[in-house]
């Protein structure tokens, strides 16, 4: 459905409380957010849940992103649908205007949002996989004097699944060998097929990994090895993709919270397929169990 129909759709709080209840907990009853217990009751207003194991009382956004928020999910929902679907992505201000909220709900709303995506390392690719490294943030006047001094930029790694076209980026201390290999042994199978520039840190690969490096030193950018084809295209434009969003909508990411954007362009990048809507609904797959509190993000 596409914007339009999704407001008429979810125009209700009702309507978005039942919907979410049904993804949340399938046509079963209630479950308990505390113990898990399937004894639960509903009162007569529909939105109050009881355990009648632990006695305690919860409704469906206990233990949910959704958990402490005073925003009506009616809302919640359209931050969503905006957020998982607009490409380059959702300023603050911007979704506090559609929203009607103040810059500062709104900011932390998406922050709540990109929160519910971190879950790096889950699921380890296998096939081909393209790896790089990236560089974001430092002051304007050191991007061409300090290109890769770390002090000043955030050095990010970068992994492309050629099979499935999903997308892991993480955020790493530095580029060297010792920080960079646990990150990629954690996130790719061992005997994977492997591609990567010549970085030095990435020799070490071919101990575990089929590894084919590709030399942009040289003009080499694309090399065939029979039917395959090494060069780590993928994982550049995907650098493409989030620097466009990072610089022409939210301008500046910090390091601490550069994570945050990375989990939000990796999940729209690897859904980049799925219909808007599909994008909606893929994001609940994640959303319980997350919490963010607000004084921990501003500390």
């Amino acid at each position: 459905m596409n914007l339009i129909e999704f407001q008429k759709h979810f125009s209700e709080e009702k309507t978005c409380r039942e919907w979410f209840a049904k993804k949340r907990w399938g046509s079963e009853k209630a479950i308990c957010p505390y113990c898990n217990s399937h004894e639960t009751y509903s009162f007569k207003d529909g939105v109050l849940y009881k355990c009648s194991k632990c006695t305690k009382q919860f409704t469906v956004r206990i233990g949910t992103i959704f958990e402490d928020s005073r925003l009506p999910l009616t809302k919640w929902f359209v931050a969503i649908y905006l957020f998982t679907s607009m490409k380059k992505g959702l300023s603050s201000y911007q979704l506090a205007k559609y929203l009607s909220i103040t810059q500062k709900t709104a900011w932390f709303v998406l922050s709540r949002l990109r929160e519910v995506l971190g879950s790096n390392g889950n699921n380890p690719f296998s096939g081909t996989t393209e790896i790089d490294e990236a560089y974001f943030g430092g002051k304007e006047e050191n991007k061409h004097k300090h290109k890769r001094h770390t002090t000043t930029k955030q050095v990010v790694l970068g992994m492309v699944n050629r099979e499935t076209g999903e997308v892991k980026a993480i955020k790493v201390a530095s580029a060297e060998k010792e920080i960079l290999l646990p990150k990629i042994a954690l996130n790719v199978k061992e005997g994977s097929t492997i591609c990567t520039d010549t970085l030095q840190a990435y020799n070490d690969l071919r101990k575990h990994y089929k590894h084919h490096k590709i030399k942009h030193s040289a003009g080499e950018y694309v090399r065939r090895i029979e039917a395959f084809k090494v060069h780590t295209n993928a994982i550049e434009g995907y650098w493409s993709y989030v620097k466009r969003g990072i610089y022409g909508i939210y301008h500046w990411a910090s390091k601490k919270h550069i994570q945050g954007y990375l989990n939000e362009f990796s999940f729209r990048y690897s859904k980049r397929a799925f219909t808007d809507f599909a994008k909606f609904e893929n994001w609940f797959e994640v959303c319980e169990g997350k919490k963010l509190v607000y004084a921990n993000l501003i500390k």
